[in-house]
């Protein structure tokens, strides 16, 4: 076992006393050797990363973190028996560990950063059915140059004077260059502030095929963030969505709302920015198959409370929401 993978997996089993002492061995580590890659199994998969990546201590320490797509994919599996998915933001090739699940998955991986998109190929190159895509996904097409922010496992790419000349184009665009036999039944986005221009450059693929939608809802300092989130959302239900699914930044099922009356999503958002609250995560899903998974998103929740003599009144709560 290497130094940097052995250094990570102390960090994470260790209890409090020794765990200061890991944590700045690893820091260390970063500093003086530049980062190096460690690798560790992330959704019975393991991974290549680079020491820094924060999302193996999140798993750790949140049991609910990041664990939504595997419960999508194992709903899509049931329905379908394999699954199409596009992924925007594929970093290391994580998201892609959580929905994989047999040789007849396919996936389109997107993620523009040189450094994630090594590991990315390094992960899932073998796989001939994960085609691998540099582009920034936004919604208009030119060639620019542009400065990458990475920090703990996440990047931000900005448009700037100094930095790497890279292309965008709207999705629509690049999956017309990589077509799926079949539709697309799962569309994730986390693009540390750009999904709202990822949906704008995918309206054909929304509107068309409605494929159950992921994407990470945070403002990242956007000054219209509000008023970009509810036009985002008045497109699903212009292009046939009708209800969401709102999850907190830990993973956690808040209910679902209706895409025709966003007065108390207005007010969560209201909540956000005020509040210490990070970021919430919105699961669009046609009417189809609504019912169904939220059904199944409240047995899981249940099921997992830690005091089994609140199931039952939880349980009933879900039921009056569910019918509502």
């Amino acid at each position: 076992m290497d130094i940097a993978s052995f250094v990570y997996k102390r960090y994470l089993s260790s209890g409090q006393t020794t765990k200061r002492a890991w944590s700045f061995a690893r820091k260390v580590l970063i500093k003086l050797f530049n980062d190096p890659a460690c690798s560790l199994p992330i959704h019975d998969v393991q991974l290549k990363m680079p020491l820094s990546h924060l999302l193996p201590a999140y798993l750790r320490q949140f049991p609910n973190y990041d664990r939504l797509p595997q419960r999508i994919s194992r709903y899509v599996h049931q329905k379908h028996g394999r699954l199409n998915c596009v992924d925007v933001g594929a970093n290391i090739g994580d998201t892609l560990a959580a929905f994989y699940t047999n040789e007849t998955d396919a996936f389109l991986a997107i993620e523009p950063n040189p450094k994630f998109q090594a590991f990315l190929t390094e992960n899932w190159g073998w796989n001939q059915n994960v085609k691998i895509v540099s582009e920034i996904c936004s919604d208009y097409s030119e060639e620019g140059t542009f400065a990458i922010h990475e920090k703990s496992g996440t990047a931000s790419i900005r448009q700037s004077q100094e930095g790497a000349t890279m292309r965008r184009r709207p999705l629509d665009a690049i999956l017309s260059d990589h077509p799926f036999s079949g539709t697309v039944d799962v569309l994730k986005v986390d693009t540390d502030g750009h999904d709202f221009e990822v949906i704008n450059g995918a309206t054909e693929l929304i509107s068309k095929q409605h494929p159950m939608v992921l994407l990470e809802c945070d403002s990242f300092g956007n000054t219209d963030y509000v008023d970009q989130c509810l036009q985002t959302l008045r497109l699903f239900e212009e292009s046939g969505y009708r209800q969401f699914l709102l999850y907190d930044n830990f993973g956690q099922l808040m209910g679902k709302h209706q895409l025709s009356d966003l007065s108390s999503f207005r007010n969560l958002l209201f909540y956000q920015l005020t509040s210490s609250f990070f970021y919430f995560d919105i699961l669009l899903i046609q009417d189809e198959d609504f019912a169904a998974f939220y059904q199944s998103e409240i047995d899981y929740f249940v099921a997992k409370m830690s005091d089994e003599s609140l199931r039952p009144t939880a349980s009933s709560a879900a039921s009056l929401l569910h019918h509502g």
